[in-house]
């Protein structure tokens, strides 16, 4: 930017506390205010004497007179005439006396009020008074008809000397009177009782209650009547165009036509203009425009709430800065407020408002108030919000959006309406989150039954979250634990039994549930809906108990109960988990899928189950789009940040066995930022620590063993024994445990952990350590629990790997086929001794495990519910398959070589197999090795690859030219 040019110019004066955008207009066509033409004058003498510029009359300027505020630079030669005479009387100790008048938007209201700023900073004591409405409260009947004119007149008296107070000299008393003024109804009287104007009234009666050496300044709203003697009045009209254009111009720095047409829309009121020039004004100044005040009204109603994340209007600077900014507001709940579209107000009141990016997944813009306009909101009475409330609430329909959801719950409770607030979460329960920030004000409002109901929709929304410990959760259960009704109390005791649960204390969830008196309860006929609600309960939590315990019939029995239809869809969440966990696949699903949308929170929890059960049958596409769906679902449900990082832990797993280990890694650190490192509570660690573990066979996959030592290290740390979550605890660790034997798995092989990954044919220190490590856990018999019983599956089959004695390896083998209960699972294990059998050189068994793989694979193919295309199966799993195959082949056949890598390369052709090709290569080329002929099979194979003169092994020698293939270079 060269020094003197025009941008340098408007950089400089912005830099010198003047106004960039007035530059141009000074310098084309000298409209701008008098403080921003002397900073530009400054600048231009400065760069003067920097040139060295001689012979010119460089005497600085004599000082300006104090610059006027730019609405009165700008806006009117009787608005300043009358700014300069009034400042000047009091200045000098005259004590003025003016009158002024004008319609709405000649400027009354921002003269008196740069008046009294200006009177205020030189020390003079200014009083305003706002002579407007009623300013008398009403007799009563009897009293008023026994009143005569007169006395009217001087009750009228004794209200304006309550209304002045006792201004004393040499003060400046600045007084706006409108058409409207009137008392308790009656019109201003004289002393003697006739009726007269707002204006007669001002000259006859106000000016002769005003002490002398009082300045004055009376803005009248219409002067008729005014007395002849009282003075003269000055006449203000609103700003003409060229002013209002010329004013814009300035502060905005538009051109002429935009100006032009900005001041037509403000209809070239001197208020609205001053507010698109930002100098709104005091909150009294802004909420006497009526287009301001209903957007303040419509903000005070979504203050109602109160909601911990918005910074209270008493946080604001006395000058309009915020500390922090006012709240981002949706437009839908705006809108709803205001009973219109935003857009649908009128410019000066819109420019209150700053337009806020979207959050992902709101489609409607979003708003914040300006600070003024938010400490306004703050300030109108509370008798006017109410009002305003209660239309809000009469506009919101059956079916409210999400975002007005929070907002119509705090009117309903400021407005104390129990009945409706019961109401409009009965009909929409996933309102129910949105209550605890109002729970304290409920349990101080509301009566029984309504207080009761509120309580447990307070505390199953907590609970549904995993949030036992949430103070609104606890201070709500207590108040249903002191309940008169025994059916009350029963239900209170069963979500404490549920919250030992969720901690893993289950010796404590079964002595809740005998305090309950559960099994009287579920003896008993069905009665009033309390009881129903702890029978409905009490059996899923009966359930979770049974499922922890391995108990899969039970645990069946309890979710089948008919009773549990009271729990409504969180009955049918259970009922497909606890069929998932019992492999009754097809059940599951149907259940699962049953849970409504409608129901956000617990069909995200139904997508998730979904995803992880298609993730164990091996379809990990499926599973990932379940699983991404659940996460998006999640957010959206306001669920907690535990849960949603749990989630996209289960994606970045199902983004791994697809091969896709480095967006995997992405998804792991994605979750791991949403659950810190340190919390509140003893047993917080177990989450993070699940997601540290959870994330190493993904950093296995990119084939840095050592890192995922090094996060399995910090898991452990954190897995440290207590009394919360003992049996969560004491699982982790070993599932950690198991993690590290993998990772020196990975090491002693030196392949990534990613398939097709084959046994050793010998012997490492690593290796050896893997398998020390997973005997010691095998050594400790499966729990009866599905989990317990899936991670000794997975030892087995990890244990077979870190082997290279062949027949240990088909030991361990032959027990994880023993407990193979689905296609996938065996698809597994055969695989794996397919390969182990290869490696003890019996292709003949090997075949057959081949055979039966391939059989099983397509079962797993054909998919859950529906049928799916061959992407739905593992890639992963067909990648090891196509490379034991080739491996068989190349062994049976070896003059069919050429013919063998054809067809291989034909077969991964599919793009789901992109992240397999280099490792199913790489086992071929094991396989060709110790062929002499090897060489010349490559070159046929690739004839447009460069020579073989690389100083590579024929196994990397086909790695590199089957991706030069895949992907010519440039």
């Amino acid at each position: 930017m060269q020094r003197g040019s025009l941008r340098w110019l408007e950089a400089e004066l912005g830099r010198r506390g003047g106004n960039p955008a007035a530059l141009r207009n000074i310098v084309y066509r000298d409209v701008g205010t008098v403080a921003d033409k002397e900073k530009l004058a400054a600048i231009l003498r400065d760069l003067a004497a920097e040139a060295g510029v001689t012979g010119l009359d460089l005497a600085p300027d004599p000082p300006p007179p104090a610059p006027l505020p730019a609405e009165l630079e700008l806006l009117g030669r009787a608005k300043k005439r009358v700014y300069k005479q009034f400042l000047a009387g009091v200045r000098a100790g005259r004590a003025p006396r003016l009158v002024v008048a004008g319609r709405a938007g000649a400027g009354k209201t921002v003269l008196l009020d740069h008046l009294a700023a200006a009177l205020g900073q030189a020390g003079v004591r200014v009083r305003q008074l706002n002579l407007s409405g009623d300013l008398l409260a009403p007799l009563p009947a009897s009293a008023a008809r026994d009143r005569s004119f007169a006395v009217l007149a001087a009750r009228q008296g004794e209200a304006l000397k309550k209304a002045l107070g006792a201004p004393a000299p040499p003060g400046a008393l600045l007084v706006r009177v409108t058409e409207g003024l009137h008392f308790a109804g009656d019109p201003p009287r004289l002393p003697d009782g006739t009726p007269v104007t707002a204006a007669a009234w001002a000259g006859e009666v106000l000016l002769r209650q005003l002490p002398p050496g009082v300045s004055v300044l009376i803005a009248l709203e219409d002067p008729a009547g005014w007395p002849a003697g009282a003075g003269e009045i000055t006449e203000l009209r609103p700003p003409t165009l060229t002013e209002a254009r010329a004013y814009l111009m300035a502060k905005l720095g538009v051109s002429r036509a935009v100006a032009d047409e900005l001041a037509r829309e403000t209809g070239r009121h001197l208020d609205r203009l001053a507010l698109l020039g930002g100098g709104g004004g005091d909150a009294a100044r802004l909420l006497s425009d009526p287009d301001v005040r209903r957007l303040a009204l419509a903000l005070a109603v979504l203050m109602l709430g109160e909601g911990a994340a918005w910074p209270r209007p008493q946080a604001l600077g006395a000058r309009g800065t915020a500390t922090p900014d006012p709240p981002v507001l949706p437009g839908g709940a705006l809108a709803a407020a205001l009973g219109e579209p935003v857009a649908a107000l009128r410019l000066h009141a819109r420019s209150l408002l700053t337009a806020v990016e979207a959050d992902e997944g709101r489609a409607e813009r979003c708003w914040r108030p300006s600070p003024s306009l938010w400490l306004a909101a703050s300030r109108l009475p509370a008798g006017e919000v109410e009002g305003a409330a209660r239309r809000f609430v009469g506009r919101c329909g059956p079916h409210p959006a999400p975002d007005v959801q929070p907002h119509l719950l705090a009117a309903l409770v400021t407005l104390g309406d129990w009945g409706a607030l019961v109401r409009r979460i009965q009909d929409a329960p996933d309102a129910a989150r949105f209550l605890p920030p109002l729970w304290p004000r409920v349990r101080d409002g509301a009566g029984s039954p309504e207080r009761e109901w509120l309580a447990r929709a307070v505390v199953t929304h907590h609970t549904g979250r995993g949030d036992y410990h949430e103070p609104a959760a606890r201070d709500a259960l207590f108040t249903l634990l002191g309940s008169p009704h025994d059916a009350v109390r029963a239900w209170a005791r069963v979500k404490l039994a549920e919250s030992s649960v969720d901690a893993g204390s289950f010796e404590a969830a079964t002595e809740q549930l005998a305090r309950a008196e559960l099994p009287e309860l579920l003896r008993r006929e069905p009665g009033e809906p309390w009881a129903l609600a702890a029978q409905s309960d009490g059996l899923l939590v009966e359930a979770a108990l049974a499922r922890w315990q391995g108990d899969m019939d039970s645990a069946t029995r309890a979710v089948s109960d008919p009773r549990t239809v009271q729990s409504g869809p969180r009955a049918r969440l259970w009922r497909g988990l606890i069929a998932k966990d019992a492999g009754d696949w097809a059940a599951a699903l149907e259940h699962l899928g049953a849970v409504p949308e409608s129901s956000p929170l617990l069909s995200a929890r139904a997508r998730y189950q979904e995803g992880d059960m298609r993730l164990r049958l091996g379809q990990p596409q499926a599973a990932l789009t379940a699983l991404t769906d659940a996460a998006r679902r999640l957010a959206g449900a306001g669920a907690g940040p535990e849960e949603q990082a749990r989630v996209l832990a289960r994606a970045g797993t199902a983004q791994r066995r697809l091969g896709q280990a480095e967006e995997a890694l992405a998804c792991f650190d994605r979750a791991l930022a949403l659950v810190p490192a340190q919390t509140r509570r003893r047993g917080d660690q177990v989450p993070r620590a699940r997601l540290l573990s959870e994330s190493v066979p993904v950093l296995l996959a990119l084939g840095r063993p050592e890192a995922g030592l090094d996060r399995a290290a910090q898991a452990l740390a954190l897995l440290q024994p207590g009394e919360a979550r003992r049996a969560e605890v004491a699982y982790r660790v070993r599932r950690t445990h198991y993690r590290v034997a993998l990772a020196y798995l990975t090491r002693g092989r030196g392949l990534p952990y990613l398939q097709p990954f084959s046994g050793p044919e010998r012997d490492t220190p690593d290796l050896a350590h893997a398998r020390a490590l997973l005997d010691e856990l095998l050594r400790r018999a499966p729990g009866a629990s599905d989990r317990e019983q899936l991670l000794h599956f997975d030892m087995r089959l990890t244990r077979s790997l870190a082997e290279p004695d062949p027949r240990s390896a088909l030991e361990h083998l032959a027990a994880a086929l023993d407990m193979t209960d689905h296609p996938y699972a065996e698809t597994q294990a055969r695989a794996l001794r397919a390969e182990v059998l290869l490696r003890a050189g019996d292709r003949g068994a090997a075949l057959r495990d081949l055979g039966r793989a391939h059989a099983l694979l397509r079962r797993v193919r054909l998919g859950l519910g529906r049928p799916h295309g061959a992407e739905e199966a593992d890639p992963g799993l067909s990648a090891q398959l196509l490379a034991l195959e080739a491996r068989v082949m190349l062994a049976e056949a070896p003059d069919d070589a050429e013919a063998t890598l054809r067809w291989l390369r034909s077969a991964l052709e599919e793009d789901v197999l992109r992240p397999f090709r280099a490792g199913v290569w790489r086992e071929a080329g094991h396989a060709l090795e110790s062929q002499p002929w090897a060489e010349a099979v490559l070159r046929r194979l690739f004839p447009n690859a460069q020579e073989l003169r690389l100083p590579l092994r024929i196994t990397d020698a086909l790695v590199v030219f089957a991706r030069q293939l895949e992907e010519p270079a440039p």
